[in-house]
This record gives structure tokens, C-alpha cells and sequence, in this order.
């Protein structure tokens, strides 16, 4: 049996074993219902497509000892379940794309996984379609304001444990500090990657040479000349012209789309 003959057995054998759970029709009616609706989809359908696949992973667990605990190695991860999600309704992605659907099984799938590896800290409720978790998971730190005083504000951790309903959009947050390694980053593959990957802190350095530039020249201040001659000034001039053309292309794309799960396309932002 050759390497690749052998990977494919083992694919059939994985997506048998994943088909035959009973969890699945839970999982399946309620993605049918996701699928069709297109409005208020983390509200409505979010807890219940949580806990539904909650149930899956458990079962799945159950029946496969050896897995006790959600890891990389494991078939129950986000890309693996998204993609047996997909195949359960028939979801066409390539050709018939539906953000808001994929937004909300990614989210409830992540949801599903944090309940299950620290049942503590989360609870669902799909009857109300309220979720609920630890205070101090959901918001590690308090600020406090602080009367008369020139700092203005105080951070100190959150020690509490009661759980506190929460909003959809707290869940991505939280599982990017549970699972750092699971993030999907989006890594530049032309031959300026050092750069593109400096871009931001490139921007804020411009930012705040340019504004000591624009203080030091009110003020006729000698510093000017520290980082400023003929040649920045040219090439001040030829940013702005780049800017002027287009700011409004670069923000305008930014607010409309966003890197998807994988890292590797691009997909338009869900309201």
C-alpha cells in the first residue's frame, strides 16, 4: 500500500467515523437553519449550533478514548469540524460563498471546543440563547476611573468567577488566548515579507517622526534637522501624493473584507 493510498483509507475511515455520530443530526437541523437565515445568525442560532456541536465533540471524545482533550493532533479542531459542518448541509464554498454562515459555524464551532475543555468557565444556553462565561476570562482586567488624577485610569485583573452573559464577539477574543497556537495568520509569501510584516510598526514610527517634525518646524526648533532634509522632504511629498490617491481604495477594502480562517483568502467582513 502506497503512502498516498494509505492517507486516503485513513480519510474514509475518519470521515466514516465522524458521519456515524448520532450528534450529527442536531448539528445538521440546525446548520439547515443557519443556512437559510440571514439575519441576527449569532443571536438566534449561535447557541444552539454551539451546543449542538458541544454534544458532538463529547460524543466523539466518548467513543475515542485516546483524545481526552481537544489539541492540534486532534481530528476535533476547528478546521476539521468546520469542514465536516460543510459536508453535512452540502455548503458550497467556492461557488456559492455565504459569509455570514461560515462566521457563525466558526464562531459556535470555537464556542463548542472552550465548553468542552473548560466546562467551568462556559455555559450555553440555547433556550434563551444567552452564553455565559467566567468574568475574568471574559474580561481580565477592570479599568478603573480615577477622580482628579492626571492618569485618568486604573487597570487591576478581574479575580471574579461568577459567570456573566456575554456578547457573540467576545468568543474570538477568547479563544485566541486559549489556543494561541490555533490562530490562523496570515503570512506574506513575496520577497518583501520582512517588510510587509514591519508595515505596522513602519507606520507608527512615520506617524510620530512626522508629527516631532510638523512641532519642531512651528516652533523653528534646530531638532528639525536631526531627521529631516531635501531628500525626506521628497519623500514626504511622494507619500502624500500615494495617500491622497489611495487612502480611500486601502481603507475602504479594510473595512469591507478580512483575511478568513485559514489565512490563505480574502472574505467580506460580517456586520
Amino acid at each position: 500500500m502506497t503512502k498516498e493510498t494509505k492517507k486516503e483509507t485513513a480519510t474514509n475511515e475518519t470521515k466514516n467515523f465522524m458521519d456515524s455520530l448520532k450528534s450529527n443530526e442536531s448539528v445538521k437541523s440546525t446548520l439547515l437553519v443557519a443556512l437559510k437565515n440571514t439575519t441576527n445568525l449569532m443571536g438566534n442560532i449561535m447557541p444552539k449550533l454551539a451546543n449542538s456541536i458541544k454534544s458532538l465533540i463529547i460524543e466523539f471524545n466518548t467513543k475515542n478514548k485516546t483524545n481526552t482533550k481537544t489539541t492540534d493532533n486532534d481530528l476535533i479542531q476547528v478546521k476539521a469540524l468546520r469542514e465536516h459542518c460543510y459536508s453535512l448541509v452540502d455548503y458550497d464554498r467556492k461557488n456559492n460563498p455565504n459569509s455570514a454562515f461560515e462566521m457563525v459555524v466558526t464562531r459556535s464551532i470555537r464556542l463548542a471546543i472552550m465548553s468542552v475543555d473548560y466546562s467551568n468557565e462556559f455555559n450555553l444556553d440555547d433556550k434563551t440563547n444567552k452564553i455565559f462565561v467566567m468574568s475574568k476570562v471574559a474580561t481580565p482586567f477592570i479599568v478603573e476611573k480615577l477622580e482628579g488624577q492626571k492618569a485618568g485610569t486604573k487597570k487591576k485583573p478581574n479575580t471574579s468567577e461568577e459567570l456573566v452573559e456575554v456578547n457573540t464577539g467576545i468568543i474570538d477574543r477568547v479563544y485566541k488566548i486559549k489556543y494561541p497556537t490555533k490562530i490562523a495568520v496570515r503570512k506574506p509569501k513575496t520577497k518583501d515579507e520582512k517588510a510587509e510584516l514591519n508595515f505596522k510598526d513602519i507606520s507608527r514610527e512615520f506617524k510620530k517622526y512626522i508629527t516631532k517634525s510638523i512641532q519642531y518646524a512651528q516652533k523653528k526648533d534646530v531638532q528639525f534637522f536631526d531627521f529631516i532634509d531635501d531628500s525626506v522632504v521628497n519623500e514626504i511629498k511622494a507619500i502624500k501624493s500615494l495617500l491622497d490617491n489611495g487612502y480611500n481604495i486601502i481603507s475602504q477594502f479594510n473595512s469591507q473584507y478580512q483575511v478568513d480562517i485559514d489565512g490563505e483568502q480574502v472574505e467580506k467582513r460580517v456586520a
